[in-house]
């Protein structure tokens, strides 16, 4: 049965006895009852017993359980009788011209009328209703209104404050409390107190509480709204309680508690608790398997918020409509989006769409309209409209080209506001120089600094890196900040903690593979480039992990198809080598070209060393011509292949003296092998000073150079540089011999055979002085000869030693040659 119809049966009945109205007016006014109330309240407005049924009709807000659930006809019906009544009321009452002015207000979207809401509230006003003009007052500065401008309407409050007026005191304490005013808030509300009217009580502790939390005195807070509650069963006290206790959950089954307190405010006309409902509903459903019936009580929880002027609920709708795959409705999600942008000027709506129309999803991508937009919501000192501003100048939006300066701006506009994006990339720009100006560390940390405190992670990371830099690095401080960051989940946080703990950057007293590992793939999981790479690195090496040639390449494609130049650059070397997969030298030319062509200097020497060498086609002037490039931005690598080019004559150019320079500026870049040595010993391109040779040797050595090991072990043979000590030379050979080195090996086998520094050995002799011979070492091929013409250390025989005589001449060993009577090659 319509309600319309409803109500003219009860009417009827009302008329046709004589009815007198039992009700406990003590009690709330239950939604089955509340029809009868008003139709007798209607009927007997004249009585002076009717103002008890207008306080429990309206002042105690039981008119919405009676009209939430209704459909928008009934609701029509519902609202248009109400405001007849109260019309005809008002001019008995005149409290009632206020209570009028807000059913045009606080009602359904549909039925808000603003302009017949500020003509009744005026009425009131001029009826002499205490609480009228404050309350139009605050109404316009809060936007619920829209006939003075909010800080006129706050301006207008704060005079009526003054003078004692105790409405404005209290709506004023409201705004105040939020601002950095909210100091002073606390005796200002002290005159409501003791307030007779229940209205202003509840105000003041509606703002107490509200101090206590600018204060950050959870307890007494507490104690605030348990008092609230009590004294002048605050609506408004009830929710914030709740909100704590649903801030201090930490089960759905605590927040599911919560729901009922949060329904009961509701159906009062709280909207916010309707909000908080579905919120709680939404935290509660799986990420699997969602159907469209999980969502149906959220989702009306959500549209009876909107229907009663929640915008925040719309756009939660909205987004929901756009942005959950089991809901999805784009349709619907834009329609809700463009009504709040163009009916209720809702900033997060507007923000929403203009970022729609800048990404190009869900409309057709308009730079030029997002930045309209974005514009539009800077004259309404949005920061975060001014910094999004300034990312599209920076990137030069629509064609535009960038403007750095002007951008840098629009930063500085919205980090007046505090916004921590903001505030990062002023500091940003001054720490690199992006406006135009000079790098300015110092200046850029206070910026940094203050976002960091919000929490920002890139802010965060930059005060890491800042802390790496300082005179004395601090870097026990800088792993805090990265692993702030990283906990907040920041991906490239999670590669720069990673780091540190696989190198114990910060001194703790041990690197932490383990650890490092968790790191890098926590950052890998988030698609971080940086930390894809070192996940490969880890299970190369088998870092804090088993060692994985499989899952090594697979992270190395990942990340070689983002261009990460090392990842590039070790694929290549990969294929170049057949480790973790065939060799493929085209794959590996392929690969370390695409690195070089990216600006990687140590790719462009691996390229270079592959023209040079020909792996795919030889072409000397080219891979001469990179190495030179890499040369010229320091890589230690591409110096020292330029000097053995050179030293060794590759090419037969007769440049020898070029090695020395190419040599002498890698060791300087701390890259040394045993080719600044044979320079000093032989004097390529130097006076030869062979005591600066040996300590080239020996530096080099140490730093586990093969051929520097195998030089200094001839030094200490042949005395060259130093004092000779056959038996350091000895354990110098034996090293790298066991390494393969055969020139070493045949020192070996020659010490060995001779007793040289080392105990007579004439079996392990012979074996070291094979390995030498069998890899056509022509001394060791002639020593081995002479052993078996003598029998030393073998059978005597002449035939294999006439053997090893004509291998021995065929290497050039001129001895070998005489005896053999042959010709050197």
């Amino acid at each position: 049965m319509k309600l319309s119809e409803e109500y003219s049966i009860k009417v009827a009945a009302l008329q046709s006895a004589e009815h007198q109205l039992t009700v406990d007016l003590s009690k709330r006014i239950t939604p089955d009852i509340w029809l009868d109330v008003l139709i007798y309240f209607e009927h007997n407005l004249e009585q002076s017993s009717v103002a008890a049924l207008y306080d429990a009709l309206f002042e105690k807000g039981t008119d919405f359980a009676a009209n939430v659930y209704l459909n928008n006809e009934d609701y029509t019906f519902f609202i248009d009788k109400i405001r007849a009544i109260l019309e005809r009321y008002a001019t008995i009452n005149p409290q009632a011209w206020v209570e009028l002015g807000l059913q045009h207000v606080l009602c359904r979207r549909h039925a808000v009328e603003k302009e017949k809401a500020s003509l009744y509230l005026n009425r009131g006003m001029e009826a002499g209703v205490k609480w009228a003009r404050p309350l139009y007052l605050y109404y316009n500065y809060l936007g619920v209104l829209a006939d003075i401008d909010r800080e006129t309407a706050k301006a207008e409050l704060e005079t009526l404050a003054l003078g004692g007026d105790l409405y404005a005191t209290a709506y004023i304490a409201h705004i105040d409390v939020w601002t950095d005013k909210f100091k002073e808030v606390f005796d200002r509300i002290q005159v409501l107190r003791h307030a007779q009217e229940k209205k202003l009580l509840r105000h003041y502790y509606e703002v107490l509480q509200f101090y206590y939390a600018r204060k950050d005195n959870k307890a007494k807070r507490l104690e605030i709204l348990e008092e609230g509650i009590a004294l002048t069963d605050s609506r408004y006290c009830r929710f914030v309680l709740n909100d704590i206790k649903r801030a201090d959950a930490t089960s759905s089954v605590e927040l599911e508690r919560l729901i009922p307190e949060y329904h009961e405010l509701f159906e009062y006309g709280m909207m916010d608790a309707a909000v908080q409902i579905a919120l709680i509903k939404l935290q509660g459903l799986s990420n699997d398997n969602q159907v469209k019936e999980d969502f149906e009580q959220p989702l009306w929880y959500l549209q009876k918020a909107y229907d009663y002027n929640n915008i925040y609920a719309g756009y939660r709708l909205a987004c929901l409509y756009l942005y959950n795959d089991t809901l999805q409705d784009i349709e619907r999600g834009l329609s809700l989006l463009q009504l709040l942008d163009q009916q209720d000027d809702y900033v997060e709506a507007q923000v929403e769409l203009a970022e729609i129309l800048l990404e190009g999803r869900f409309l057709p991508r308009d730079e030029k309209s997002a930045f309209q937009k974005f514009s539009a919501l800077a004259l309404k000192n949005i920061a975060y409209a001014k910094m999004r501003m300034g990312n599209m100048i920076e990137s030069g939006y629509n064609g535009m080209d960038p403007d750095y300066k002007v951008a840098f701006t629009h930063y500085q506009d919205a980090a007046k506001d505090k916004l921590p994006q903001a505030l990062y990339q002023v500091g940003r720009y001054l720490k690199y120089g992006i406006h135009g100006e000079e790098p300015d560390l110092a200046a850029a940390i206070p910026y940094f600094e203050e976002a960091a405190t919000s929490n920002n992670v890139t802010a965060l990371t930059e005060m890491g890196l800042a802390a790496e830099l300082k005179a004395e690095p601090d870097y026990k401080l800088a792993f805090d900040y990265f692993s702030r960051a990283a906990d907040l989940g920041y991906p490239y946080a999670y590669y720069l903690k990673g780091i540190y703990l696989e190198n114990d950057y910060h001194q703790t007293g041990a690197p932490q593979p383990t650890a490092a590992f968790a790191s890098f793939e926590a950052g890998a999981g988030m698609q971080d480039l940086n930390s894809i790479y070192e996940l490969a690195r880890c299970y190369r090496g088998g870092i804090g992990t088993e060692i994985n040639l499989d899952r090594m390449i697979d992270l190395y494609q990942q990340a070689a198809e983002r261009n990460h130049v090392q990842a590039l650059t070790d694929l290549a070397l990969c294929y170049e080598y057949g480790y973790g997969l065939s060799k493929d030298a085209f794959k590996a030319q392929e690969y370390i070209k695409k690195a070089a062509d990216l600006g990687f200097p140590y790719a462009t020497y691996v390229l270079g060393r592959y023209y040079l060498t020909g792996l795919v086609k030889q072409d000397v002037p080219l891979g001469l011509q990179l190495l030179e490039e890499a040369a010229q931005k320091k890589v230690g690598e591409a110096l020292l292949l330029l000097g053995d080019y050179f030293f060794f004559d590759y090419d037969q150019r007769e440049e020898y003296d070029k090695g020395f320079d190419y040599y002498t500026r890698a060791e300087k870049l701390g890259y040394l092998t045993d080719g600044l040595g044979m320079c000093y010993e032989f004097g390529i391109g130097i006076e030869a000073q062979p005591a600066k040779a040996f300590e080239y040797y020996k530096q080099a050595a140490e730093r586990g150079n093969q051929e520097a090991i195998y030089r200094l072990g001839r030094c200490l043979y042949f005395g060259i540089g130093t004092e000779i000590d056959k038996t350091a030379a000895y354990s110098q050979f034996i090293e790298v011999a066991q390494q393969g080195n055969i020139y070493a090996c045949y020192f070996v086998g020659l010490q060995l055979l001779d007793g040289e520094g080392v105990p007579t050995d004439l079996h392990d002799g012979i074996e070291w002085l094979m390995k030498a011979a069998d890899a056509d070492h022509a001394d060791a091929q002639y020593k081995l000869a002479n052993c078996y013409l003598m029998g030393d250390g073998v059978e005597e025989n002449e035939t294999l030693a006439l053997e090893w005589f004509e291998r021995a001449a065929d290497n050039g060993h001129e001895e070998a040659i005489r005896l053999t009577k042959k010709t050197r090659k």
